[in-house]
Formats: structure tokens, sequence, C-alpha cells
């Protein structure tokens, strides 16, 4: 089937339940996103998958699985093979639920197995979010009111596990922190100076 076809049926599924859902195709011969509609993440067309699909098949009994958005919100996903050429991956937020839990309980069942293995293998973007999520939950933080110096604790907390060792890992964080690109980096030159001063 052409990919057209399914990119009609995905928009209207994301007309139908928005905002809740966000829908993603990739494409598994170039390792990109090649379709994606809704506001769950920060991706763009052309982004890396960042998906390890050997073994996949293998993981088919765990392919409804949670996972959780950039600002800490439970996401209910679905990862299904279309041929062998694309993935789509579909993604609703739950957490609007969790005020209607009794009309939603059925909804709200997800697996408590972690996410097929080999679908996370390489998404470090996916570890920065659930590392945001545990930093401000530690902290008694909400992402949405945050402070310009509690983003600076938390990217400072993210510098001090390494986070911002991958490639692209500044401008990502920036994006999902809403820090301008030349303040992170002021923060840092500051933090890398204090670590040489300790050596």
């Amino acid at each position: 089937m052409d990919l057209s076809v399914y990119k009609a049926l995905c928009n209207a599924i994301v007309l139908l339940m928005k905002p809740l859902v966000e829908v993603v195709i990739h494409d598994l011969s170039s390792g990109t996103i090649c379709y994606i509609e809704g506001v769950l993440s920060k991706r763009q067309i052309g982004d890396p998958s960042l998906l390890e699909l050997s073994g996949f098949e293998d993981n088919l009994e765990t392919i409804v699985y949670p996972k959780l958005s950039f600002d800490g919100r439970l996401i209910k996903s679905i990862s299904v093979p279309l041929s062998d050429k694309w993935l789509i991956c579909i993604n609703c937020d739950v957490s609007v639920f969790n005020q209607m839990q009794t009309l939603s309980q059925q909804f709200l069942e997800i697996s408590q197995k972690a996410g097929p293995k080999s679908l996370f293998a390489k998404d470090w973007q996916e570890k920065l979010h659930l590392a945001i999520h545990t930093y401000l939950q530690e902290q008694a933080w909400y992402f949405e009111s945050l402070t310009n110096r509690q983003k600076k604790e938390v990217a400072k907390h993210l510098f001090g596990i390494g986070a911002f060792n991958e490639k692209n890992a500044t401008d990502y964080i920036a994006s999902t922190l809403n820090i301008g690109r030349a303040t992170l980096f002021k923060y840092l030159k500051e933090w890398r100076h204090l670590n040489h001063e300790s050596i």
C-alpha cells in the first residue's frame, strides 16, 4: 500500500483524538522519521528514529507499552510494522485520565513490562525524558511551572549524569527545557570549568 494512504489514515486518527494523540511513521530503510503529526514530542520529520529493530518480531507481545513525554506525561504507545518498509507508532496521552480513573480504568491498563528492549536500545531521548521526570519528582517540581533557576538545576543534573554526551543533545535539551542555546552553552562552560578545577 502507498504511504500516502497510511498518512491519510494517520491524519484522521490525530484529528479525531486531538490533542491526545501523536502518530509517527519511521522509514526503516533510512532510519528516520518520515511522518509525524501531533504535539506530544518535539521530534520532526527527518529526525533519526533512534530505534533498534533487531529482534523486534520477538517483542510482539509487548507491543503496547508505557512511555513518558518530554514534560513527564504518561504516554500509552503502540508500534506496528507496515510491511518491511515502515514502522508506525501511535502515542496517546493518558495522563488526563488520572482524574477520571473510574471511567478510564480499562483504558489505563498498561503492561508493567518495559517497552520492547530492541526498540529503546538507542533511544537516548526517551532515557532523557525519564531522567527529567524522575528529577522533577524528587524535587517536587512541575514541568509546566519551572522557573529559570529550576531549569538551570535540571540542566545541571542532566550534565552530571552525562546526558550532554549524546550527539545533538545540547540542542534537544535546550528545546525541551525551553532554554536559549546561548544560555545553555554558557551554563555548560561554567560547569565544565568547575569540573576541571576540581580535578
